[in-house]
């Protein structure tokens, strides 16, 4: 009975790694520099999220809300030529089925 249970529960688990999106849940573009944009973006993430983290790479940002059950939300904003490109992953279930997350409004004000 242990083994079923122990079974189970693990299979549960895997199965929410597999079903993690690879894909952006949202592309966006701005005229901005990343650096503006990611400055922009990421006082509104932590109001929202205070445990919002932002990490900087040459020409690179990415803002990351790490989730309690391992389901994070990213953003990523590269720059680019002649625009920024803005990638925004919402792991949680059902992220964006009732329109947008407050963290997605969030990313839209600072375009």
């Amino acid at each position: 009975m242990r083994l079923l249970l122990l079974t189970s529960v693990l299979a549960v688990s895997l199965a929410g790694c597999g079903s993690t999106p690879n894909n952006p849940s949202v592309n966006l573009e701005t005229p901005k520099l990343a650096a503006d944009y990611a400055q922009c973006v990421f006082p509104k993430w932590q109001k929202l999220r205070p445990e919002t983290t932002m990490t900087e790479g040459k020409g690179h940002y990415k803002l990351l809300i790490s989730g309690k059950l391992s389901q994070d939300d990213i953003l990523e904003v590269f720059k680019g030529n002649p625009n920024t490109r803005v990638f925004l992953y919402q792991r949680a279930p059902l992220a964006s089925a009732f329109g947008q997350s407050a963290l997605e409004k969030a990313a839209r004000e600072c375009l």
